[in-house]
């Protein structure tokens, strides 16, 4: 189950050992993708679960979350109490057995636990911590609560996209603000290794959900000089018309300043146009609507130099011939499929290699192999509930 055509391939983490004490997105995704490359991930949950494991839809015998899959495919579950004493205790020999820890609570929300990137770095030198959360750590804002969207909402992306299009502010689909920080987070966690490859020091990553959002913003430099003036690319201007029969079409500039071009491109009748870019609008979409189909579209405009799109779902991709020619998706269980790899190369073996977990799956499995403990004694572990397995 990779993306690789040579499974025989090595993969570039392979022997890398991750604690992921993370929840919801931009942890898992970190390390999802930590997994994708090699690293064996161990994903430390609380009795009652990842909140994220109850999102619909559900699919199998066994229902596990879709949502749930997409960020944690291909890891190990170990369900442990933290409000036991030895339940901290488990947590602390699995991390020092760890190449590297990843969390995303609060700044000092661990500290209680002695589970705190100081307390394992004495404890272990050579580790790297990876922390991922709102503000960072030490400054006024650090204890601040940080979902994605109140840190998108904060940081100047909601507010730059209703300025440039001049319209009421609104949040985004997407969860930028966890995601962004979570994939920022591997290019740190893997220089973070290849430092201590020469080193032999681990390091403590602090990792800022605004400060990734205001990094990875192309616009942050342009409103920092005050300008406010026209912008190239002006992709929140580029239209999206439909044709006869109900595709939607993306064109790839404003075509509205080259009227004249496209419109012979789309008929041979004269086409009345006074100047405003309105008006450029409708007529191009009238003209658009008379078009039978994407594919005669984009024949007529491929004569003239004009570059368009297809509007397209998730769903339709996955019914292309590159999706499946690249084997893009991957079905990791029945009724789950999921983005294979995160990219391709020749020289490794790069994709996901397992289902989600099942909440606790490898618990008795991970602690015999990384504490030393016997059946007898993970028997005692779970009457007790301070771990759980299935």
């Amino acid at each position: 189950m990779n993306a690789s055509a040579d499974p025989q391939l090595p993969r570039p983490l392979d022997g890398i050992r991750v604690l992921d004490f993370s929840q919801v997105v931009s942890g898992p995704i970190c390390g999802r993708l930590l997994g994708d490359l090699g690293a064996d991930v161990v994903k430390l949950e609380p009795p009652e679960g990842d909140i994220i494991r109850h999102l619909q839809p559900k699919i199998g015998d066994d229902p596990v979350s879709v949502y749930f899959t997409w960020v944690n495919a291909g890891k190990r579950s170990v369900a442990v109490d933290l409000r036991t004493d030895r339940g901290v205790e488990l947590a602390r020999q699995l991390a020092e057995s760890s190449d590297v820890v990843l969390e995303n609570f609060r700044p000092g929300a661990l500290e209680k636990y002695g589970l705190d990137a100081a307390t394992l770095l004495a404890a272990k030198p050579a580790l790297v911590y990876c922390s991922i959360n709102g503000w960072g750590a030490g400054n006024s804002w650090s204890q601040r609560r940080a979902y994605a969207a109140m840190v998108q909402a904060e940081v100047g992306r909601v507010e730059l996209d209703a300025r440039l299009r001049d319209a009421p502010p609104e949040q985004s689909p997407h969860v930028d603000g966890d995601i962004t920080p979570g994939l920022l987070a591997v290019s740190g966690i893997v220089a973070a290794l290849f430092q201590r490859e020469r080193t032999g020091c681990g390091q403590h990553l602090d990792v800022s959900m605004a400060e990734a959002l205001l990094y990875t913003d192309e616009w942050t430099s342009t409103d920092l000089a005050g300008y406010d003036g026209p912008r190239i690319p002006d992709t929140w201007n580029y239209p999206i018309f439909t044709v006869a029969d109900g595709t939607d079409v993306a064109f790839m500039g404003d075509p509205t300043s080259r009227l004249p071009e496209v419109a012979a491109a789309l008929t041979d009748a004269p086409v009345p146009y006074t100047g405003s870019r309105d008006e450029a609008l409708r007529v191009l979409a009238d003209l658009c609507a008379q078009v039978p189909d994407f594919a005669t579209l984009e024949a007529r405009f491929e004569q003239f130099g004009f570059l368009v799109a297809e509007v397209r779902s998730v769903q339709a991709v996955a019914d292309t011939p590159w999706a499946r020619e690249r084997d893009v998706f991957v079905e990791v269980e029945p009724g789950a499929r999921i983005t294979a790899a995160p990219f391709r190369s020749d020289g490794a073996t790069i994709g996901v290699r397992a289902p989600a977990p099942r909440f606790g799956e490898h618990t008795r499995a991970v602690l015999a192999e990384r504490c030393g403990l016997d059946a007898a004694t993970l028997d005692h572990l779970e009457a007790d509930g301070i771990i759980a397995s299935r």
